[in-house]
Parts: structure tokens; C-alpha cells; sequence
């Protein structure tokens, strides 16, 4: 078992992320320009989006953006992070039905393991 699995299996990771009313997505950068891949969600992310864990393991955050997913906030995310500050936007996502919402989310670096940079998002449908 790598760092990274007993990190996201340790029993308070599951059990915050398992509990939240919110959607939870960890992501791993390794690369200097931030790409990055979903290495986790939990089932309230699936609530939200449509998508299962099994559909969005390994690919980009991104595949959620389309045509009035606002580059500026992801700008401002991409700026933040690189800057070890915690990113809080609001934007226009997809579900995977192709419907559009607003969602709110705030996103900070969390660790590094494995030659990689890790990413905790908190994400809800914003009011």
C-alpha cells in the first residue's frame, strides 16, 4: 500500500469525507504547471454531479468545466494554489447529464507524497 492509499483509507479521512454533507474530491498534481488527476470522491460527490468515483478516478478535474465555466476563477485557482493560499469561487460547472450549476468550492494543498503535490476540494451547489 503506497502513503497515498493509507492516507485516503486512514479511518479520520474516511469518516470526515464519508460524513460531509458536502462533495469531496482529492486531487494529485505532479506536474510544475498544477495538472492534475481525481484520485478520490466521496458519494456526495456523485449526488452532486452525477458522476461515480469509478467515472472521474484518473481524469482532470476539468471533464466537470464547459462553455460558462468562468477562466478567471480558474485563473484566480490555479494563482492561489501556486501561492499556498486556499482558493474559494464560485463558477459554473456540469453534471454529467450536461445540466449547468453553480457551484461554489474552496480548495487547498493538503500534503505531499510520492513525488506529487495533493489537493482536498470542497464542493457544493451554491445558493
Amino acid at each position: 500500500m503506497t502513503d497515498t492509499q493509507k492516507a485516503l483509507s486512514s479511518p479520520m479521512f474516511s469518516a470526515l469525507s464519508e460524513l460531509s454533507f458536502s462533495s469531496v474530491m482529492v486531487t494529485r498534481a505532479t506536474d510544475e504547471h498544477g495538472a492534475s488527476q481525481v484520485v478520490y470522491v466521496n458519494p456526495q460527490f456523485t449526488e452532486l454531479t452525477g458522476y461515480t468515483s469509478e467515472e472521474v478516478l484518473g481524469k482532470t478535474p476539468g471533464m466537470l468545466q464547459g462553455p460558462d465555466t468562468d477562466q478567471a476563477v480558474l485563473d484566480r485557482l490555479e494563482d492561489d494554489l501556486a501561492n499556498d493560499r486556499t482558493f474559494h469561487g464560485k463558477t459554473t460547472n456540469y453534471r454529467k447529464n450536461g445540466e449547468a450549476f453553480e457551484m461554489e468550492w474552496k480548495v487547498r494543498k493538503v500534503m505531499d507524497l510520492d513525488e506529487a503535490h495533493y489537493y482536498i476540494a470542497v464542493q457544493r451547489e451554491a445558493s
